[in-house]
């Protein structure tokens, strides 16, 4: 019987990892939606590395709460509650600290709070949470704890660090 390694580099890559998956899902995403929008190639990212971080956010707090969770239509309604909140307090708190609300949903059908939220975009991310549940997060979780602890801590350093400098870089530079 395989005896499971739950240390605290374990859980820290399975939760980077996660973050940086939904940050690359999140950025395609918005490349997406900018090619149906406006019909053109738009990079919606806010950093220099393909990485939106707020959809990250929202993968790590999906993984956080709802990791345990088998049942499909509880993860659904409970991750489009969860990053609607998300995606909300988000909003309030980037416009506060840059001065610059970054997205906008007021033409979009059913959208709420000058257009910090949709129900559509809101639908997507409970779509988005049953991935994460499903399908990410069990890969992720299996390949993390066949690496060695070294080559995790060291891949969480440099991602962390990546990701870091690059927003030093966007935000003070």
């Amino acid at each position: 019987m395989e005896v499971k390694r739950h240390t605290w580099y374990v859980k820290m890559t399975q939760y980077i990892f996660c973050f940086v998956i939904g940050s690359f899902v999140g950025w395609l995403y918005e490349i997406a939606m900018g090619f149906i929008v406006w019909k053109h190639y738009m990079d919606r990212g806010v950093l220099h590395l393909p990485l939106c971080p707020i959809y990250g956010f929202g993968a790590f707090v999906i993984m956080a709460f709802l990791r345990k969770r088998r049942n499909l239509p509880m993860i659904f309604l409970y991750g489009v509650v969860i990053s609607t909140a998300v995606e909300l307090g988000a909003s309030y708190v980037i416009e506060w600290a840059t001065g610059q609300q970054l997205w906008d949903y007021s033409h979009w059908p059913l959208h709420f709070f000058q257009g910090r939220i949709s129900l559509p975009s809101s639908i997507f991310f409970g779509i988005f949470s049953m991935l994460v549940i499903g399908i990410v997060y069990p890969r992720i979780e299996k390949w993390v704890e066949k690496m060695p602890a070294a080559a995790a801590v060291l891949l969480d350093m440099i991602i962390v660090a990546a990701v870091a400098v690059d927003a030093i870089m966007i935000y003070f530079i």
